[in-house]
């Protein structure tokens, strides 16, 4: 039979033991110093100087000095003031208290439990809060985790986490779940290129966004808008209905949209689509809608405008067919004083410019060389940086007499022009004879006569002068004297006038010496605004 028990090597009574008291209690001192094992140090090579009855060391020195030397590897215990050496067997476990830490010998050194279990190794499956499976060897039930850089090893203050895939062909990815149905992937799918998939049920996929692993670029599925690109980084007030992309910048920059293109005939390209129905069922454009548009909206005293201020749209101008497309290009503005737009200009199927005409001179906003059409006056008008002057559509006229008009002796007397061969603006009246300025400005006049003799009577001289506003205009006056030839003698008078709005030129004749004719035949009166 053995002296010592088989673990803890404790002391056995022999039968028919002297003093059996002492091999007892030798067991049970030795039982007080090994169970519940709790050591003050691992780290001395030496006894402590003032040790205390009952006090227990590891020596995992290689050499230790004094009482405990050749103990390396044992348990030193006090007992009865001297040290006493306890070899440990495979899997005793000591806690040392000065590092709180539980150390298991493993047969041949003293191992921290702590570092065991920092430093786990090929474990078949792990469970925190849950029970892993043999699908789900890692399982994890908590509300959140945590993956943070090391900070007790210092290494690059980053953390990675890797999903590391067999082929391209294979899939590495996160899935989102709803109780346990995939409503979402993100990662790797049978390629390279990286894919953000969605599913209403778990069953069906979409792709949201994709991205080449070739190249790079990011391809997107439909995107619900406002999308909005900006460098602003405070609030910014609510876009208009139906915006689907927005660009902002920040205060004081003006933002670019900048359309990029190389080679020849590769500029940028900004198109519009339009047509009329539904985009399930496209049909053609009406005469008169609008296939694409440029807005500008601006802020008033409150708040924006609830509608464009300034609008160039592209209309359908007729009813599309296969075959006819025809268009027009439309500038709208809004007038001073108003809200409402109204179209300025525009460009016809036809390729006609097109002024939309005014009934009144404009009076505000004014600036040398702008341009407009006047409905009153019909015609174009410019500005001169002084006032508005007509550019287009003069005032002219052409008149005739249908009889020989008589000229008593000595006496100035009104050549009765009726008949009118042409007559811009209505500036000549027939029943006055007179040409009236349609408005102020420069005026060319001319007058053609020839003499016709009354009977056997013979004028001395036979004289023309132009009338303002019944009276001698003191601009022209011509003269013929002499011996008066019939049908042969005549004068010829042209001279420019600058005459006000409503001022009326006529044409005055006289013989001297005898009376006569002014020929029909012959007769002519005509006016020209030059400007």
């Amino acid at each position: 039979m053995p002296d010592t028990t088989q673990n803890l090597a404790l002391p056995l009574i022999a039968a028919n033991q002297a003093q059996k008291h002492v091999t007892h209690n030798e067991a049970l001192v030795q039982l007080d110093a090994l169970v519940q094992l709790a050591c003050l140090d691992k780290d001395l090579a030496a006894p402590p100087a003032a040790p205390v009855e009952g006090d227990r060391y590891l020596v995992v020195a290689a050499a230790p000095t004094g009482a405990w030397a050749g103990l390396s590897g044992q348990v030193a215990c006090f007992r009865d003031g001297v040290w006493v050496g306890l070899a440990p067997r495979p899997g005793w476990l000591a806690f040392v208290a000065d590092e709180g830490d539980l150390y298991i010998f493993t047969g041949s050194a003293w191992t921290s439990f702590r570092a065991t279990l920092a430093s786990l190794q090929n474990l078949a499956r792990l469970g925190i809060g849950t029970a892993a499976d043999a699908v789900n060897r890692l399982a994890v039930k908590s509300e959140a985790a945590l993956l943070s850089w090391d900070d007790a090893t210092p290494g690059s203050g980053s953390v990675r986490l890797t999903l590391n895939k067999q082929a391209a062909a294979r899939d590495a990815g996160l899935a989102f779940q709803t109780g346990f149905s995939t409503r979402a992937l993100l990662g790797t799918f049978g390629a390279d290129d990286v894919a953000l998939k969605v599913s209403p049920d778990g069953a069906s996929f979409s792709t949201a966004l994709s991205v080449s692993a070739a190249t790079g670029r990011l391809a997107l599925g439909r995107i619900a808008g406002p999308v909005e690109i900006g460098t602003h980084a405070g609030a910014l007030p609510d876009a208009p209905p139906q915006t689907v992309l927005r660009v902002s910048g920040a205060d004081g920059t003006t933002p670019r949209l900048v359309l990029d293109g190389y080679g020849a005939n590769a500029a940028g390209h900004l198109a519009f689509r339009a047509a009329a129905g539904s985009a399930a069922a496209p049909a053609a454009l009406p005469p008169g809608a609008a296939i694409g548009q440029l807005s500008a909206y601006g802020y008033g005293a409150s708040g924006y405008a609830s509608a464009p201020r300034v609008q160039v749209a592209f209309l359908a101008s007729e009813a599309w067919s296969d075959a006819s497309q025809p268009t027009r290009i439309s500038l709208r503005t809004t007038p001073a004083g108003t809200t409402a737009t109204a179209e300025a200009f525009a460009v016809e199927a036809s390729g006609a410019v097109r002024l939309a005409p005014l009934a009144a001179d404009p009076t505000t906003g004014l600036a040398q060389g702008q341009l407009y059409a006047d409905s009153t006056a019909t015609a174009l008008k410019w500005y001169t940086g002084t006032g508005w002057a007509r550019i287009s559509n003069f005032a002219m006229a052409a008149a005739t007499t249908s009889f020989d008009n008589y000229v008593p002796a000595g006496a100035w007397t009104k050549v009765q022009f009726n008949i009118a061969d042409s007559n811009d603006q209505g500036a000549f009246a027939a029943a006055t004879n007179r040409f009236t300025a349609p408005e102020a400005g420069l005026y060319r006049v001319l007058a053609m006569l020839t003499y016709k003799r009354n009977n056997a009577s013979a004028p001395t001289a036979f004289e023309v002068q132009l009338y303002r506003n019944g009276a001698p205009a003191g601009r022209g006056r011509a003269a013929a004297t002499g011996a008066l030839v019939d049908g042969v003698t005549a004068l010829s008078l042209a001279t420019t006038l600058k005459l006000a709005a409503g001022d009326g030129v006529e044409v005055w004749v006289r013989f001297t010496g005898a009376d006569g004719y002014v020929a029909a035949a012959d007769a002519s009166f005509g006016a020209q605004q030059l400007g």
